[in-house]
């Protein structure tokens, strides 16, 4: 699965609570190109104590109350949008807010995604894992013993793949927090695959994480970054989208592997780039090699500037002009 960067569109709530949109949503995501298109699974009662919530953030007004709910997925939603993601060509999966969701959109998803702010939620990451399914965790805000407890409850079970997203939780986040070499020490101290749940402005952070070894990507989008709602203005527009899809196939293709690979183009250029080994002067039968009496020159067509030292103190065995290449045929 990971062996090119999985890069999912994050649609969250962008659907506004509307159905078609939704599907829009799907359907834009499959023509830029994403892997795999994520909604969220969350109603306000089981997400939140409303009262001490309010109290808490000191919320004069219950405004936010009606974007929770008017944003809610709706239940009857995930076989549609699941069918028409398939349809399009893109997976379908979802961030389930609370266990009781998993059981609802179990049969429509192939994995799951964690959210960072329930990293730290036993009941839903047990009841997630039950499934034995795939789970990307994501890891805003949270200290690494964190993260080694929730990876640990995933290792409990036999899951397909665990992957860790680096993230960090501000909306948007700043360029000088993301700390994108973390994405490193994840992947050395878990030896699981790693991504980054992206949350900047911008494409830049997302490429630089693909040289940092990030082999999923998280990106929010929307179809109108002007719509009123806090997520619409931190998302990618459907053509911006597209533009990050092709820049990390692009990162892909000049990353290339850890092996190390010579083309049969740049093989080529080895024999024009190279040196050989030429006589700097005419030499006579009898005489013996000397670096004096060697030239180093473009092309290499016959003996590498490498291999000089299997020619020195050698007899030449016949006589050779000055500005030819030597040969082993012409030394003894």
């Amino acid at each position: 699965m990971f062996e090119q960067v999985f890069i999912i569109a994050e649609a969250g709530s962008n659907h506004n609570g509307n159905l078609k949109t939704a599907i829009e949503l799907v359907h834009q995501a499959g023509q830029a190109g994403a892997d795999a298109i994520k909604f969220q699974e969350f109603s306000l009662y089981s997400l939140f104590s409303v009262k001490y919530y309010k109290k808490a953030l000191r919320l004069k007004d219950d405004t936010w109350q009606k974007e929770i709910v008017s944003n809610t997925f709706k239940s009857e939603w995930h076989e549609i949008i699941s069918k028409e993601a398939k349809r399009t060509g893109v997976v379908y999966f979802t961030t389930p807010f609370s266990p009781e969701f998993v059981d609802i959109i179990d049969e429509y998803v192939p994995f799951y995604k964690i959210a960072s702010c329930d990293i730290t939620f036993r009941p839903l990451l047990e009841k997630v894992a039950e499934k034995g399914k795939g789970v990307f965790i994501s890891t805003g805000a949270s200290y690494i013993d964190e993260i080694d407890r929730a990876v640990q409850i995933l290792k409990g079970y036999n899951l397909p793949f665990i992957c860790i997203m680096h993230c960090i939780m501000l909306y948007p986040a700043p360029y000088s927090s993301l700390n994108l070499n973390f994405l490193e020490t994840l992947s050395r101290r878990y030896n699981l695959p790693v991504g980054f749940s992206d949350h900047s402005s911008g494409i830049d952070a997302v490429l630089l994480s693909i040289g940092k070894g990030a082999r999923t990507i998280e990106k929010h989008f929307t179809l109108n970054k002007n719509q009123e709602g806090t997520d619409h203005k931190n998302s990618l527009s459907p053509e911006e989208l597209s533009l990050l899809v092709k820049k990390i196939r692009l990162c892909e293709e000049m990353l290339g592997t850890r092996q190390r690979v010579i083309s049969e183009k740049e093989n080529r250029e080895r024999t024009y780039a190279r040196r050989g080994i030429y006589a700097r002067k005419n030499l006579k039968k009898g005489d013996r090699l000397t670096l004096e009496s060697l030239s180093f020159l473009r092309p290499n067509i016959s003996i590498g500037a490498e291999r000089v030292t299997d020619l020195l103190g050698k007899i030449v065995i016949k006589d050779v002009l000055k500005g030819m290449p030597i040969d082993f045929s012409m030394v003894k």
